[in-house]
């Protein structure tokens, strides 16, 4: 079996993103791909749900958690033997590691797994291929290399003259550099009605769609339809009792609004919002203290949504050298 380990260089750097988007580039190149997580720190680990939602993955007896004591001969080959069953009529089996194992234990496990590994690195501006070559050492001719994410916009050029030649004076094989997009650090509307404390007030609202932008709906010289057509998939914040303003939205019409001070909308309104499918929640605080909430809303954002995954496919398809990782695997 081909075996592809994901490691990162630190938690959050994107290894779930990209396991889940591999399988699907691997799938659409015409390969069969399973994909599991054998290990996590604790027990409620969201990974395993979001593999099952996104790909239709089954999930069964994994991820375990990791022992206290660290990870065992026994453990190992638990992982090594589930991998194989995994794999049964399989191409590719992408493994997800975690960054709850030192590299000791990884090294352990993937030499259980046979596996070739991509390394996941979190951008920085002051990130050179040096501070990666614990890697090298440890993992040796399995690195098939690094995939960097989250590239600030408007450093790319920085990046590709300061970053990429590091990589080629260390001998490692930079795989690419994935942008960042604000789409994968959206939330949903149900995630924006239970950080506010707050309610639908439409029947049937569309709990799951996506929202990457807040608009406040206060007073402006630009139009209404202007100023909240200037975004996609954008929440306008408005007080309850500004029917000139929330008509001005809903004629765009914007993707959510959020009416504050606990004053519902007249019932005119609230029929236009049901007519063009815009959900409406209302929010006890008032407009000041709910943007001031939305301020952490980020920490709820998680990559298990289809248009995320679609959305980092498209940037891992244009931005990292997948032929590569196809070649490594030898499949």
């Amino acid at each position: 079996m081909a075996v592809l380990f994901v490691a990162s260089d630190q938690a959050g750097a994107g290894k779930t993103a990209l396991c889940a988007a591999l399988a699907l580039s691997f799938t659409n190149m015409g390969k069969s791909v399973t994909v599991f997580k054998p290990f996590a720190s604790g027990d409620s680990d969201p990974d395993g749900d979001s593999y099952h939602k996104l790909l239709g993955q089954p999930v069964d007896g994994w991820p375990q958690q990791i022992p206290a004591s660290g990870l065992s001969e026994q453990a190992v080959e638990d992982a090594s033997l589930l991998a194989s069953a995994l794999s049964e009529g399989k191409d590719v089996t992408i493994v997800e590691g975690t960054n709850a194992l030192n590299q000791a234990d990884t090294a352990s496990l993937l030499k259980g797994l046979n596996a070739a590994v991509v390394l996941v690195a979190t951008y920085r501006r002051d990130l050179t291929a040096s501070d990666l070559t614990t890697w090298k050492t440890v993992l040796g001719d399995a690195l098939a290399g690094v995939v960097i994410n989250g590239l600030t916009k408007h450093l790319g050029t920085e990046a590709n003259e300061n970053l990429i030649p590091t990589f080629e004076a260390e001998g490692i094989n930079c795989l690419g550099i994935i942008p960042e997009s604000r789409k994968l650090l959206a939330v949903t509307t149900a995630q924006i009605v239970e950080h506010l404390n707050g309610r639908f007030i439409n029947e049937e609202p569309d709990v799951d769609r996506l929202i990457d932008w807040f608009q406040v709906g206060g007073l402006s010289l630009d139009p209404g339809e202007l100023r909240f057509g200037l975004y996609p998939d954008n929440a306008v914040i408005v007080r309850g009792d500004r029917p000139d303003v929330q008509m001005s939205a809903l004629n765009v019409p914007a993707s959510c609004m959020v009416l504050t001070s606990g004053v519902e909308p007249i019932e005119y309104v609230k029929y236009e919002a049901e007519e063009e499918g815009v959900p409406m929640m209302l929010v006890p605080g008032d407009t000041k203290t709910t943007m001031n909430d939305l301020n952490t809303i980020q920490a709820r954002a998680t990559f298990n949504h289809a248009r995320k995954l679609s959305t980092f496919v498209e940037l891992v398809d244009s931005h990292v050298d997948v032929d590569s990782i196809i070649g490594a695997l030898g499949v």
